[in-house]
Parts: C-alpha cells; sequence; structure tokens
C-alpha cells in the first residue's frame, strides 16, 4: 500500500471517527428528555411554533381559513408540528459531517448556515405539502410522510454535503492566483 493510499485512509477513518462522535453528541442532546415546563422545552416548543407559523403563513395564501395555535396548524384540517418533523436530525447529521470534514472553519459556517437553510426551506415546503395531502388524499398521507419526505430529506441533505465537500476542496486545491499587475 503506498504512503498517499494510507494517507488517504487515515484521513477517511479521521472523518469517520469524527462524524460519528460529532453527530452521536448532537442526536443525543436533541434526544435528552427535557424537564417538563422547563427552559430547553419552552424554547422547543417555541422552535416548532416557529414551523408552524412558517407553513401557517404559506398556506394561508390558497386557505385562508388556516390559524395557528402554538405548534397547531387548523383550517380545513389539522397538523401538529411535533418533534421530529422539524428535520433536525437530518439537519444535526449535515452540521456534524461539516464540522467533521477538513476544511476552513470559515467555508465550514457558510456551508452549515446554507445547508440548515435550505433544508429548513424545504421543510417548510414538506409541511404545507402534507397539510394539502390530508385534505385531498388523506389515505397517502402517512406513507408520504414517514416513508417518502424523510428519504427526500436524508437525499437532500446528502446532496448539499456532496456539493459543499467539492466546494470546499476546489478552494483548497486551486493554484495560487498569480498577482493582479504581473505581466508576461
Amino acid at each position: 500500500m503506498s504512503r498517499w493510499s494510507r494517507d488517504l485512509r487515515r484521513a477517511r477513518l479521521r472523518f469517520a471517527a469524527a462524524f460519528v462522535a460529532v453527530g452521536g453528541a448532537l442526536l443525543a442532546l436533541y434526544a435528552f428528555p427535557y424537564a417538563e415546563h422547563g427552559i430547553g422545552e419552552g424554547g422547543f416548543a417555541w422552535y416548532l411554533g416557529a414551523y408552524a407559523r412558517a407553513a401557517g403563513s404559506v398556506i394561508r395564501l390558497v386557505d385562508p381559513t388556516v390559524h395557528v395555535s402554538g405548534a397547531d396548524l387548523v383550517g380545513r384540517t389539522s397538523l401538529t408540528i411535533a418533534k421530529n418533523c422539524d428535520a433536525m436530525d437530518v439537519n444535526l447529521l449535515l452540521i456534524a459531517a461539516m464540522l467533521a470534514f477538513p476544511a476552513p472553519w470559515k467555508r465550514r459556517l457558510v456551508g452549515i448556515i446554507a445547508g440548515v437553510g435550505l433544508l429548513s426551506l424545504v421543510n417548510v415546503l414538506r409541511i404545507v405539502t402534507l397539510y394539502q395531502i390530508s385534505i385531498h388524499a388523506p389515505r397517502a398521507f402517512e406513507l408520504i410522510h414517514a416513508e417518502l419526505f424523510p428519504l427526500v430529506m436524508v437525499a437532500l441533505a446528502v446532496g448539499a454535503f456532496a456539493v459543499w465537500s467539492r466546494w470546499s476542496r476546489q478552494a483548497e486545491l486551486a493554484p495560487a492566483e498569480a498577482p493582479a499587475n504581473a505581466e508576461a
């Protein structure tokens, strides 16, 4: 085995170990049982309510009867935004992958902000779509909610990581540019 192969293998193992450690820690914090009526629970309720308010704003464009109460969307049908409907697990795994990847911290921060923003936007659209499905195709709701959309969210996160990691590597591998005033 060449030195290059060993170095590449070590880098991949470091990434995998860091991803598992950071991802495990973040998911454990997310899954941690917060005390009833505690600060963590209040913050989480606000967070889920923010998703409901964002989705409600979009739904009102086509269904003016919808209103939001906490994390509940109520209109022609009712939908509750609950833990695990917030795509937080996918966001945390994307963040863990970006933190574990050997890239400059500035690029990691850009990737995390863009990736979480993209996943959050798509999750709001997912909630809007689920509201419409619960009205127009209620039998399909559970399949789409529990099977299809989680797969879509994971695929989107993997794709976002792939694009970001390639962008991060290209900047690192790009040759130094010649000075602006250099002449031949």
